[in-house]
């Protein structure tokens, strides 16, 4: 008979190193396909809508989306955010027709919004990662 008392250790559905890496690297071209392939529903869903809105709101206030061709470190900085959205940065790309207009407040706000967007993904896609890797729920 066994003793009631001995703790079960909790059984983590671990993936092989790969595996991760790609889940990972999907969630950040697609924002919550990491989540979604680990059946993470909800999370998913709430990775998508709300990267997907803030790119689309900071495109809409046309904030400045940084380029490859910087020439400080906050571009680079700025480039490495807005590239953290993945494939929602190219969308902001196509919709940044007449170009960015930081010379107004909503313009800025737009900036940050995007940057935002970009700063969120690359945590959620940690996440797919880490979670792929039996390390968080």
């Amino acid at each position: 008979m066994e003793d009631p008392q001995v703790a079960v250790p909790p059984v983590r559905h671990e993936k092989p190193e790969p595996v991760a890496v790609a889940i990972g690297i999907g969630a950040w071209i697609l924002p919550g396909l990491g989540h979604a392939v680990l059946k993470m529903w909800g999370r998913a869903i709430a990775c998508f809508l709300t990267v997907g809105l803030l790119v689309v709101i900071g495109a809409g206030m046309r904030g400045n989306l940084f380029t490859a061709e910087g020439g400080d470190a906050f571009a680079a900085l700025g480039y490495a955010a807005d590239l953290g959205a993945g494939s929602f940065y190219f969308l902001a790309r196509s919709l940044e027709i007449d170009g960015p207009d930081v010379s107004r407040a909503d313009g800025d706000y737009g900036t940050r919004f995007l940057a935002a967007a970009g700063v969120l993904n690359l945590l959620a896609a940690l996440h797919a990662y880490e979670a792929a890797r039996g390390r968080k729920a």
